[in-house]
């Protein structure tokens, strides 16, 4: 079906949306999260997870709904979404990679009104057989648990919380720095401490990811984060 571009309601409709998304830009124009990739990226990231869990949690208990299927599929997008500030690692890889094809091995079993299987596959039986082709559990093995705050209900089949980030190569942070129009992260340090900006933006970033699991009282991650800061600041 085409999507109407022309019509004078598609195009009242559109400049209405415009215009409401121009005043939400301007009202939140300081907020972290649109100004700061590091904050954006923890917002998003916190959001899929959430949308993931609330997905696996009612998958389980065979709660095939269509919300079930949208939350699966939004969670896998979203963390496409976050491929945008960076490699993901294999936590995050293994749970886009769950989530999009549970969305997709639901939806074709309702479709084909078949009941699905809960779970990952081959907990409850192959999947691949009622869903016409979806790949068997050798190519889909349960991720492991993204981490969530504990407001949200979960069962807890999976290993615990991923940890905080490796740092990344040396330059990394620096070009992206100098293509924003800053200065050069080689050419500028401290007169006492000899860090460069490289070593502060990722110390930064580091702290920030701290605050992030203290939010979530995940004080494992949140100290593993603040080891690495002030490890940088440090100079180790």
């Amino acid at each position: 079906m085409a999507i109407d571009k022309k019509s004078p309601e598609a195009l009242q409709y559109l400049t209405s949306l415009l215009s409401t998304l121009e005043n939400m830009k301007k009202n939140l124009v300081g907020q972290e999260a649109l100004s700061q990739d590091m904050v954006a990226q923890a917002h998003i990231e916190n959001f899929a997870m959430k949308l993931f869990e609330y997905a696996d949690k009612n998958d389980r208990q065979s709660n095939f709904t269509k919300g079930v299927i949208k939350a699966f599929y939004t969670a896998g997008h979203l963390i496409d979404v976050l491929t945008l500030f960076g490699e993901l690692d294999e936590n995050l890889t293994a749970t886009r990679k769950y989530a999009k094809w549970k969305a997709t091995y639901i939806h074709n079993c309702l479709k084909n009104g078949e009941t699905p299987k809960p779970g990952p596959a081959g907990s409850g039986g192959d999947p691949a057989a009622a869903s016409g082709g979806t790949p068997s559990s050798d190519h889909y093995n349960r991720p492991a648990q993204p981490h969530v705050p504990p407001n949200v209900p979960q069962e807890k089949p999976f290993t615990p919380p991923r940890v905080c980030p490796e740092r990344p190569p040396a330059g990394g942070m620096a070009e992206t720095f100098e293509t924003a129009g800053g200065p050069s992260a080689e050419s500028t340090s401290s007169d006492t401490t000899g860090l460069t900006v490289t070593d502060f933006l990722e110390a930064q970033k580091y702290a920030k990811y701290a605050v992030s699991a203290l939010s979530y009282e995940d004080a494992k991650t949140a100290i593993e984060c603040m080891t690495k800061a002030l490890e940088i600041l440090k100079k180790q």
